[in-house]
């Protein structure tokens, strides 16, 4: 064991990296409760930690120069399902972005007095937890509450960043608590009793790259995890959510019926939007008390079944349908004394009130209900509740080996059945850290209608902070939203440049074409950009729902044949709706150094190697970097909102240039000499380039 990794000063071990000191003193649970350790001594492979009634070991393992992953063993015991606290302390960071999955802000979805106040901190129970994770920016972890659940954090010093992320293993959560006087403990919690001997404890990553820091830390903690697979660098992003798609949640709500449905689609078609895929969510079951009875949809709202429906929609031009349930099959899981407990008996698990999958057994469960929707030739399932991991099998079984087979169980039996998955509610690390196939997941809270300013802003702010962990594990889903939402500009270039799914949940005739159109391709397909969108570099340690900066999100578009484009959408979140300023530089999508001109998509104007710009209340730019490599400088199609995605190909030579299109549609580019046009017509010149194509492949030459 390299001792450059570490030092020992009596009962603390310390890791120091970049001007970055982690402090902590290792308890283990050996007999029972947690024991402070009497001394820690330095041994060939591992750091010897000695207790009163036993040893336990230190592995400190080295991820290249900057990165360090801790395992601990022992042969222990655990009474209350702790089997580490690490109680740490870090140095030499000024500026911190903490995610917590303690609680929803309160009465986030209920209706309060604007503007919101967030965050909020409150002290919550010690099994308290929320589906869904909360960025927060402060300078330090004075005044937090002790009980805050902190699943990773960021921190940023004077020469670089250093990002901590707790490993869930061996049926134990991996997160921070129990905040006080600037200390922090990192906790392995299974939230059952019972002997261990090996867990991956967390992984300490220092760069002066912030994106290096996270997605170094990520590789190490799957790499000790033996999950590398499950990166989403490894993952492929499925074919249905390469389309714009419709949902039926806050259109809806409880109450879809295959009329609603039906009629949503095809209104949809009548606006000129063709949508590539329909998700029938919540409210369609047979239930009882939001228990499930049957399989089969409720006969008054689906009365000939959901093979009918999902044939209407196909014939409609809907490519993939998918239908939503929960981890638990249902929110309070499946009703006794009925068909499906009948059916499923010998692979439920016996509650007060209801039945739920035995998570070692719930790829038969999953395998026959999916191959039901097969044949009613569903595509893709919303799998919904999934933090109910831990509420349902604490005390039974450890909770990060019942979301690992659950998940397990569930993806196997959708892969068995051609069948994709979206999780939801899903972001607590027992899930993170085990969507083995799956690849996209929900990135924040919903998306909450009737709509208000302030939630507006917020949501924008969680997914965008939020994308920065999920990323590396999933294409980030930014939710469904409304075209008729008074704010809904921005939150549809928000998901246009996302990355991830981008869909509708418009009430039937609402949708506003202007703002929906330039998400997708006439076909419906997205013009995707390369990954998905993350806080600019000088937004990221900001907090721009609290301070008058703007928020900055950035990502790439390759061109085949001409380079790489950046993309930075801007976005005025200011709690106060005070104006806010700021510029936007080809470094903030960190593109190489060069020459680029810089186009702002809804005022037309370019600029050369920056641009500053002004943003009122509520107000959205998105910006097109576009390389200035030669006399043309193709910026792409008019009619998408991500321009360069339209182009498939480009070949610029001396005097001329070959363009290949998605589709025929209005071509801007800025040019140094005036062109001549093969396969299309110029309608302006400067001061840019306008040219209609009216095919798919234009020849520009130099006059």
């Amino acid at each position: 064991m390299n001792g450059d990794h570490f030092k020992v000063r009596g009962s603390e071990v310390i890791i120091e990296r970049n001007g970055f000191r982690l402090v902590f003193k290792p308890r283990f649970s050996l007999t029972g409760e947690l024991s402070d350790p009497i001394s820690i001594e330095e041994s060939v492979d591992a750091l010897r930690v000695k207790y009163e009634k036993g040893e336990g070991r230190l592995l400190l393992s080295s991820f290249g120069s900057d990165v360090v992953g801790v395992v601990a063993e022992a042969e222990g015991y655990s009474s209350n399902g702790i089997l580490v606290e690490l109680r740490s302390r870090l140095e030499g960071f000024q500026q911190l972005l903490l995610f917590h999955f303690t609680y929803d802000p309160d009465k986030y979805f209920a209706e309060t007095p604007e503007p919101y106040q967030y965050p909020q901190f409150r002290e919550a129970g010690e099994l308290e937890y929320s589906p869904w994770s909360f960025p927060v920016h402060t300078r330090s972890f004075d005044g937090l509450p002790s009980s805050l659940k902190i699943s990773q954090f960021l921190a940023k010093g004077d020469k670089g960043y250093v990002f901590l992320l707790p490993i869930s293993d061996s049926g134990a959560r991996g997160y921070m608590s129990r905040v006080e006087r600037g200390e922090f403990s990192i906790l392995l919690n299974r939230l059952k009793e019972g002997s261990w001997n090996r867990t991956g404890v967390f992984v300490f990553s220092t760069s002066i790259d912030p994106y290096k820091a996270v997605e170094s830390a990520y590789e190490a903690a799957f790499s000790l995890t033996g999950k590398l697979d499950a990166l989403r660098k490894n993952k492929r992003l499925p074919e249905v959510f390469r389309y714009l798609g419709w949902c039926s949640w806050n259109a809806c709500w409880r109450e879809p019926t295959e009329e609603k449905v039906v009629t949503a689609f095809r209104t949809l078609l009548d606006k000129g939007v063709k949508p590539g895929f329909t998700l029938i969510d919540d409210g369609w079951q047979d239930e009882e008390d939001t228990r499930i009875r049957s399989l089969n949809p409720d006969p008054r709202k689906f009365p000939v079944g959901f093979a009918a429906t999902v044939s209407k929609l196909k014939e409609m031009g809907s490519k993939y349908v998918g239908l939503w349930h929960t981890l638990n099959v249902h929110w309070r899981g499946i009703a006794k004394g009925s068909e499906l407990a009948e059916r499923w008996k010998e692979h439920l698990l016996e509650f007060h009130e209801h039945f739920a999958p035995d998570p070692g057994k719930s790829f038969y469960i999953f395998r026959d209900w999916y191959s039901k929707l097969r044949d009613w030739r569903f595509d893709f399932v919303k799998v919904d509740n999934q933090s109910s991991v831990g509420y349902t099998y604490a005390g039974r079984i450890p909770i990060e080996a019942a979301a690992k087979q659950l998940h397990e169980g569930l993806e196997a039996a959708a892969y068995v059945s051609s069948l994709e998955v979206l999780n939801c509610m899903s972001q607590q690390p027992e899930n993170v850290f085990n969507w083995f196939r799956s690849a996209v997941a929900r990135n924040c809270i919903d998306y909450i209608v009737p709509h208000k300013k302030s939630r507006n802003k917020l949501h924008l702010y969680f997914n965008a902070y939020n994308a920065l962990f999920m990323s590396q594990v999933v294409w980030p889903d930014w939710d469904m939203f409304q075209s008729h939402d008074p704010w809904a500009l921005q939150q549809a270039v928000a998901r246009a440049t996302s990355g991830g799914p981008v869909y509708l949940t418009d009430e039937p005739g609402k949708t506003v074409p202007d703002i929906v159109k330039p998400l997708a391709f006439t076909d419906g397909s997205l013009p995707l950009p390369d990954f998905p969108a993350l806080p600019t570099e000088d937004t990221l340690m900001r907090d721009p729902y609290n301070e008058a900066v703007p928020l900055k999100v950035f990502t790439q578009v390759s061109v085949d044949g001409f380079g790489t484009y950046g993309l930075v959408a801007a976005f005025n979140i200011n709690r106060d709706d005070s104006v806010v300023s700021g510029a936007v530089t080809p470094s903030d999508a960190l593109l190489p150094e060069g020459r680029y001109w810089i186009y702002e998509y809804f005022s037309n104007e370019l600029r050369e190697g920056s641009a500053q710009f002004k943003l009122n209340p509520m107000d959205v730019k998105l910006f097109i970097i576009v390389p200035r490599a030669s006399w043309l400088a193709p910026i792409g199609l008019r009619e998408v909102y991500i321009m360069p995605r339209a182009i498939e190909h480009a070949c610029v030579f001396d005097d001329e240039a070959l363009l290949k299109v998605k589709e025929p549609g209005l071509l801007f580019a800025k040019t140094e000499r005036k062109v001549k046009v093969d396969g299309g017509e110029i309608l302006e010149e400067e001061p840019l380039l306008k040219v209609r194509c009216l095919s798919r492949v234009i020849r520009l030459s130099r006059t």
